[in-house]
């Protein structure tokens, strides 16, 4: 039996998939199922994308390119999961910033 090489798939992964991808398919499908339940029209999401990133961006230093919003389905019911994350810089100085969350 020949050993392979770390990131090569065998033969028969590449004929059949591997659980993982079959994992990330269903994952996929259970997100767009999510997005249709919850009725949203299309580009509503980039919509509140763009509202949550100016909000937020506000106070807090934000990587606007990794901005990400979804609508996943929990518990069956739709969840809009938002995930913003921050650049190491620290919070944004601004005259609406108050003094009590200026550091």
């Amino acid at each position: 039996m020949a050993i392979l090489e770390p990131g090569k798939m065998s033969p028969w992964e590449r004929l059949f998939g591997s659980r993982r991808s079959a994992g990330i398919a269903k994952q996929r499908l259970h997100d767009v199922l999510a997005h249709d339940r919850a009725e949203i029209p299309p580009g509503m999401l980039a919509l509140i994308k763009d509202d949550i990133v100016a909000v937020v961006s506000q106070r807090l230093n934000v990587d606007r390119d990794g901005v990400t919003v979804n609508v996943m389905l929990h518990d069956s019911r739709s969840q809009l999961c938002v995930n913003v994350p921050l650049l190491n810089s620290g919070p944004v100085r601004s005259p609406a910033t108050p003094p009590s969350l200026a550091a």
